[in-house]
This record gives structure tokens, C-alpha cells and sequence, in this order.
């Protein structure tokens, strides 16, 4: 009787133990997924913004400058170069802190400039 209570008790705790890990490791994936789709929104409001104003100077900035709020944890920095007298690439890269790293979402695009020439940043 002893030794089947001991063992049920041996059970049931490897049973928890392992249900406790299974949902720690989905409450950090979901936490997961969920800076990635913060980052991912504003990554969407910088890029309208940047074709919103044809690629403000200001808004094309080499060093890092922290977003507005919701965002406010989150940094992005870009990278341009000409095309030709109309078209510029320009390299958005957002950084934020993600745990115990950074989290960093890259994305490339080419704006279109109907009256100027561009310069390079």
C-alpha cells in the first residue's frame, strides 16, 4: 500500500513537472510572437510614414532614434544610397530588446522621388 502511494506520488509529479514546462515554453513562445508583431507594426507605421512623406531626410536617419509611443522601446535606423535622379534604396532596421537579447527586424525598399535628385546619407 506504502509503495503504490509512493509511486503515484512519483507519477504525478513527473506528469506536472512536465506539463509545467510544456506551457512555460508556450507562454514564451506567444511572448514571443507577440514582440515580433509589435515589431512588425512598427516597422508597417515607420515604412507608410517614410512613403507618406516621400522620404523625409528626417525620418532617414544613420543612428539609431527611439519611435513614438506604443513603440517607445523600439529604435530604427536606416541606410540609403541612389538609384538613379528619382529612386532611392533605402535600409530601415529596427532594434528592440527582446529578454535577454535584441530583436531586430531588417527590411529594404525603394523610394520613388518624382521632382529631385537624391544625395546619399
Amino acid at each position: 500500500m506504502l509503495l503504490e502511494a509512493i509511486l503515484a506520488i512519483a507519477i504525478v509529479s513527473v506528469s506536472l513537472t512536465l506539463i509545467a514546462q510544456g506551457l512555460l515554453t508556450n507562454y514564451r513562445t506567444g511572448m514571443r510572437f507577440q514582440e515580433m508583431v509589435r515589431a512588425l507594426n512598427a516597422m508597417d507605421n515607420r515604412l507608410g510614414l517614410l512613403y507618406a512623406t516621400q522620404g523625409s531626410d528626417d525620418l532617414l536617419e544613420a543612428f539609431p532614434q527611439p519611435l513614438e509611443s506604443p513603440y517607445d522601446k523600439f529604435t530604427v535606423s536606416a541606410k540609403t544610397g541612389p538609384i538613379n535622379d528619382h529612386l532611392k534604396n533605402v535600409t530601415l532596421t529596427l532594434n528592440w530588446p527582446m529578454g535577454n537579447s535584441q530583436g531586430q527586424l531588417e527590411l529594404e525598399t525603394i523610394i520613388y522621388y518624382p521632382n529631385e535628385t537624391t544625395s546619399s546619407s
